[in-house]
């Protein structure tokens, strides 16, 4: 019986044979014109190929879990991502979902528990993960473009910067370890913001000097908790420090300038900044692609490395691949 109680889909295609998933999953039934759920497999039992074979014969794609057992399915998912990810008969589509969501999981859970070492393994595991399907992956740029939450919270937002910096990794030809402390750096670098009232972080008026001033701590708060915490390559920390830094030398926290900032640190302003202007915030509108990267090129001149704007540019026309001359034509921008 379904009761007041919501009930959400999950794709057949995340649960793997002999597992406990560790939450009760459910079958919707269509009866009388009502939408019943009715208990499939209790989340103490192991899921058996049978029963997997049964649903596949049916055509059957989703199960259900209940709502308030999200977390507990997710978590679920995260320890079977390696899995989902090489298995052929998953869709590209499909995989960039899962991916996403476990994401977006790890970084709630990192919000609320910053200081653990778990949730920072948990993090480092997933750009793992991620890498994997982007660099293995046709159509992975389409996929996770095609799913990137454009409300802002600021754990999605983490997720975002680093889903899309790695897509840009792998344009750049940046591969390997570079690949990986790059990307975890990119998902820990609003970690510091847990230390900042939320009242300030979510106010829709511009906010005054004192309030400005405590925003920009977060980026010291978050390399402090990090390296207090351990576990997080020391390369890692370059996108955390240094993505408010700017080209001109106006940014924050060290006012550094042009090549004293790391690539690292210059890619993720660049993707930090875009993806805040493309996404919905409290106090303001999400913005097209096109129009974001118009402010940041008009608005925002001397904030960026040249070259990598450009590239930037060029990325996000081509798909994630470099096909330069064509691009060239199709985004015919100054910097």
């Amino acid at each position: 019986m379904s009761g007041s109680v919501e009930y959400i889909p999950v794709t057949l295609n995340a649960i793997r044979v002999d597992t406990i998933v560790g939450c009760d999953l459910y079958l919707q039934n269509h009866i009388n014109k009502e939408i019943r759920y009715v208990l499939y497999c209790s989340g103490t039992n192991v899921v058996k190929s049978d029963k997997i074979d049964d649903l596949q014969k049916h055509q059957v794609k989703n199960l259900f879990v209940r709502k308030e057992d999200k977390k507990i399915y997710l978590k679920y998912v995260e320890s079977s991502l390696k899995h989902i990810i090489n298995d052929g008969r998953v869709d590209v589509k499909e995989k960039a979902y899962i991916v996403y969501d476990v994401a977006k999981n790890i970084m709630e859970d990192v919000f609320e528990d910053p200081r653990s070492g778990e949730q920072v393994e948990r993090s480092k595991t997933w750009v793992s993960n991620t890498i994997n399907f982007i660099i293995r992956s046709k159509g992975s740029f389409s996929g996770m473009m095609g799913i990137i939450s454009y409300d802002y919270y600021t754990y999605t937002h983490s997720v975002n910067v680093s889903v899309l910096g790695l897509l840009f990794a792998k344009y750049l030809g940046i591969y390997g370890g570079e690949m990986h402390v790059f990307g975890t750096g990119l998902l820990l670098h609003d970690v510091g913001k847990t230390q900042i009232d939320p009242a300030i972080i979510n106010k829709k008026e511009r906010l005054n000097d004192e309030e400005f001033a405590r925003i920009k701590m977060h980026v010291e708060l978050g390399a402090d908790i990090l390296k207090q915490t351990g576990g997080v390559d020391s390369a890692s920390f370059f996108p955390i420090m240094q993505h408010h830094e700017k080209h001109n030398g106006k940014g924050y926290p060290n006012g550094l300038k042009g090549d004293a900032i790391h690539k690292y640190g210059k890619i993720a302003g660049i993707i930090d900044v875009y993806d805040a202007l493309t996404t919905q915030r409290s106090y303001s509108d999400a913005r097209k692609p096109f129009a974001a990267l118009k402010i940041m090129n008009e608005e925002m001149k001397g904030h960026f490395d040249e070259k990598y704007f450009k590239d930037f540019i060029l990325f996000l026309g081509s798909g994630g691949e470099r096909q330069y001359q064509k691009d060239k034509k199709k985004f015919p921008m100054s910097v």
